[in-house]
Order: structure tokens, then sequence, then C-alpha cells
């Protein structure tokens, strides 16, 4: 029976070693939270999806998965620690190389160590390699060392880990050959064989691709709702992916969660220059909620009105508010002296980041959030925001101003709604 140690057990971390677990292998879970271990150990797993929930608390129970704050021994060592970026656009790879100092005493020769977290190109090598080099390892013979990014997407967790294919990265030949067998051990997708900073490269363009991408539809939403053609952006989007070769994504309130907000700053931040385009597409999505609110005090918004949220999570239907671009929006309403409620059906834990603490007012109760405000900005597509519209007759005879900020209703669903409003890549800009 192979021994696998995990160390980080986060939203990819804790489902890949209950699979492990399931798959026959001893594995050992690692984390620096008391808190999520002791409940661990006590049999209880929170996560917001049902099955990697059931799928940790029978790993645990048939004792093939356990949990502390040390590390053990094993065969391999899996690394799924967080890579954040810091204030200034940085990679934060603080606990890379916590868990690489942390492990590399227990590592001998033979073992297999493999990084999952996104990283910076070269990190694998430079970061872990030098590390264990420290430790007087040669990481050419001695020891194989990998790179395997993750590819979650939350809310389907389970099936992305077994079947989405997979990167092996190797530092040599000897070790992607052997990550390969690891990942055939519980995964089903194809594992395809590469360089360490190649596999890293490859991490980094997937979410890329998707912000460019997005901030071109963004740029797009921008020119229609410029212009006094009666123009739905999203019209011209379904009009032009008719093509046999265009792709075009749609436009939104943002970009939010861990991956495709952070990712691209690691190549600014190696290519500098180089990734111009990068840059630029960054500052497009980011500014995504200010266009918003500038759009709404074109409308009449003015300071010191009322705002409702609706909508913390970065994507419908899930409960992850990680970089979410509802954290922009209130920075900027609480810095031009708006006041707000925030109201999110699955979130129940909202932090702001930043050198003020502001309060995000997040409440689960959509009455409350609606009560006497005087604009209400959807920036999150959940279902439920859909089907209570027609609910809203206070705010509509009152004359809110409502920003669609996530294209949720159509035309005709708005003929409901009295006062202006306003959706994003939709010319005429309120109505």
């Amino acid at each position: 029976m192979t021994s696998v140690t995990l160390i980080g057990l986060g939203y990819v971390g804790l489902p890949t070693a209950a699979l492990l677990a399931r798959a026959g292998h001893q594995v050992h879970g690692v984390d620096i939270n008391d808190a999520l271990i002791t409940s661990l150990n006590n049999g209880q797993c929170n996560l917001s999806e049902a099955d990697v929930n059931s799928l940790v608390v029978s790993a645990l129970e048939t004792g093939n998965l356990t949990v502390s704050t040390q590390i053990q021994p094993a065969d391999i060592f899996v690394i799924c620690v967080p890579t954040p970026i810091t204030p200034d656009k940085t990679a934060d790879l603080s606990m890379v190389k916590a868990a690489t100092h942390a492990l590399a005493p227990y590592v001998k020769a033979g073992n297999l160590i493999i990084l999952e977290s996104t990283s910076p190109v070269g990190t694998t090598e430079r970061v872990i390699g030098k590390v264990l080099q420290e430790h007087n390892f040669d990481i050419h013979n001695d020891i194989d060392i990998c790179y395997c990014p993750e590819r979650v997407f939350p809310g389907n967790t389970i099936k992305e880990i077994e079947d989405n294919d997979r990167i092996i990265g190797g530092l040599t030949e000897c070790a992607a050959q052997k990550g390969k067998a690891f990942y055939a051990s519980f995964c089903r997708g194809e594992a395809v064989l590469t360089h360490a900073a190649t596999a890293e490269f490859s991490k980094l363009m997937e979410n890329t691709y998707r912000d460019v991408n997005i901030a071109l539809a963004n740029s797009f939403a921008h020119m229609a709702e410029s212009e006094s053609f009666d123009i739905d952006i999203n019209d011209v989007i379904d009009l032009a992916n008719m093509h046999p070769r265009v792709n075009v994504h749609r436009p939104g309130a943002g970009v939010g969660g861990h991956c495709i907000p952070v990712d691209p700053w690691f190549l600014i931040e190696t290519y500098g220059e180089k990734a111009s385009l990068l840059q630029s597409a960054r500052l497009i999505n980011d500014h995504q909620p200010l266009q918003l609110l500038n759009q709404a005090k074109r409308a009449g918004l003015k300071s010191g009105s009322k705002v409702a949220i609706l909508g913390a999570a970065y994507r419908a239907d899930i409960d992850d508010a990680r970089d979410s671009p509802t954290e922009t929006l209130i920075n900027k309403l609480a810095q031009d002296g708006y006041s707000w409620r925030t109201h999110d059906p699955h979130v129940t834990q909202f932090h702001l980041h930043g050198p003020n603490t502001v309060d995000p007012n997040l409440t689960q109760d959509l009455n409350l959030t609606l009560k006497d405000v005087d604009a209400v900005f959807i920036m999150t597509g959940h279902k439920a925001y859909k089907t209570r519209l027609k609910d809203m007759d206070t705010l509509t005879r009152k004359g809110a101003i409502l920003v669609d900020g996530v294209s949720l209703f159509s035309p005709s669903d708005l003929t409901l709604w009295s006062g202006p409003s306003i959706t994003v890549g939709r010319s005429g800009g309120y109505s």
C-alpha cells in the first residue's frame, strides 16, 4: 500500500486526499488550521458540496485517511497550499516554501514530491527543488519532483478531479512517469507528460485565456453601452458565435475566484512588458464593478443613497466569495459615501480585504436587503434572484435603479420594472 502525505486540506486538497484514500492509498492529510483538523477528527466535513462531504467522512471512517497538523513520512508527498498574490500583485509563495521546508526532514531517497498549487513558471525547480537541495538532495537523481496543476471547477469537484486530463510536469522523465502512475491510480483522465516549467506555464495560460476573453467581452459591452443603436451585446455575441471558429465569452460584473483574477499576474510578474495585453485585460475586469456603479450614477444614484447588492459569490449558485467583484463594489461604495446591504442565499462568510476594514453587511434575508433602497445591483446570477423579480413591487413603485451586472433579465422581464434599469452591454445605458 502506497503512503501519501498531502499538505493543504482546502477545496482541492481535501477531496483529493479522500479520493486517494478511496483508491486504497494510506493518506495522511496535513493542515495548519486547528479547527479544521478537530472537525475532521470528529468525523465532520462542512464543505459546500454534499458529495465531497460524504466522500471525506467515508474515507475517515475507513481509516485510510487520517489528518493532523503534523507531517508524517510517506512514499509520496503532495503540496496543495494556497498561492495568493500580494497587494502589489506579485506571487506569495511563502506557503509553498514553508510546506517544502516542513516535509524535507521526512523525505528519503526514491520519494515522489508533487506540487499541485498554481504557481509562477519555475516554481517547482527554483523553490521546491532549491529547498530540497538545501537539505542535501540531488533533485534529479535522489528524488522525483513533479508539477501537476489542479483543474477543479467548484461545484463539481469530484468529477473534475477524476475525469479531467492531467498534465504531469517532471523535473526528469523518471519523475513524470512516476507521477503518471500515481494519478492513474485514482483519476480517469488522460495523463500527458511534459517538463515542469511547461506544465506551470500551461496552467497559467488556461486561466489567462479565460480572463483575456472575458475582458474582450466586457470591452465589447462598453462599446455597446456607449452608443445609441439599440444594441444588446448578448444578441451580438450569439450572432458572432454562429461562426464556426468564434467563441466570444459573456460580459459580466467582473471576474472572481482564486484562479482567473490571480493567475495572469504570475505571468505579468515574470514576463513584464511581454505580458502587457494580460495586464490590460486584468485592469478591464477589475474595473468592471466600478463601470456598473458609474452607470448607476449617470442614471441618478446620489452619494448617501441606500444600495442593495444581490450576490457575494463570484459565480452563480456556489458559496465561494473569494476575490468576488462584489468586494470591489462595496469598497467603492464605502469610499463614495453610500450605505448598503449585501444578500447571498449561499454565502455565510464574506470578509473584505484592503487597508480599511469595511463591513459587507451580509445577510440571507432578501426582504431586509431590499427594504427602502434606492438601487439594486445584481452581481451574481443566482437562480433565486430571477424568480424574485415579481416580488419587488415596492421597489418598482418607488422607482429604484436596477443594475443587472450579469444579464440575468431579458428586456421583456424588465417591463415589470418601472424605475431606471441598466444591463451590462445593453445600449441606452438605462430606460
